[in-house]
C-alpha cells in the first residue's frame, strides 16, 4: 500500500484529503514545513502532498529543499494558492503536479496516478 506524507498546516485539510482518498493508502502527517522534512526521512513516503501557505518556511522552500536531498521525492502542491507564479514555480522547483482547493478525489487521484507509476521521480 503506498504512503502519502501529508504536509498541511491545516488539521482540517489533512483529514479532508485522507477522506477523499481514503483507505487505499497509508498516511504520515506534519503540520509544518520542517516537521515535514523531519517526516518524510523518517517515514519514507511513496509520495508527498505539500500546501504551499504554511507559517514559518513555505511550501515551496520546503519543496526545493525536498528535491535537493532527494531529487526522486514524488511531491504534488495541493494549495489554496492559484497564482500562476505559485503553479509555475512549483513545477520549475520539480513538483508532479498541482491541484488546487478545495481538492476533489478525482483532481487527487489524477495527479497521484501518474506520479506513483513515475519510478524515476518527476
Amino acid at each position: 500500500m503506498p504512503k502519502i506524507l501529508l504536509i498541511d498546516d491545516s488539521a482540517f485539510a489533512r483529514k479532508t484529503l485522507k477522506q477523499l482518498l481514503g483507505d487505499q493508502f497509508s498516511y504520515a502527517e506534519a503540520s509544518d514545513g520542517l516537521s515535514g522534512l523531519e517526516a518524510y526521512f523518517l517515514e519514507h513516503p511513496d509520495l508527498v502532498i505539500l500546501d504551499i501557505t504554511m507559517p514559518g518556511v513555505s511550501g515551496l522552500e520546503i519543496l526545493q529543499q525536498l528535491k535537493t536531498l532527494d531529487s526522486q521525492a514524488k511531491v504534488i502542491i495541493c494549495s489554496a494558492d492559484i497564482q500562476e507564479y505559485s503553479r509555475s514555480r512549483a513545477m520549475e522547483l520539480g513538483a508532479a503536479a498541482f491541484v488546487g482547493k478545495p481538492a476533489t478525489a478525482q483532481s487527487l487521484l489524477a495527479a497521484i496516478q501518474p506520479a506513483l507509476e513515475n519510478k524515476g521521480g518527476g
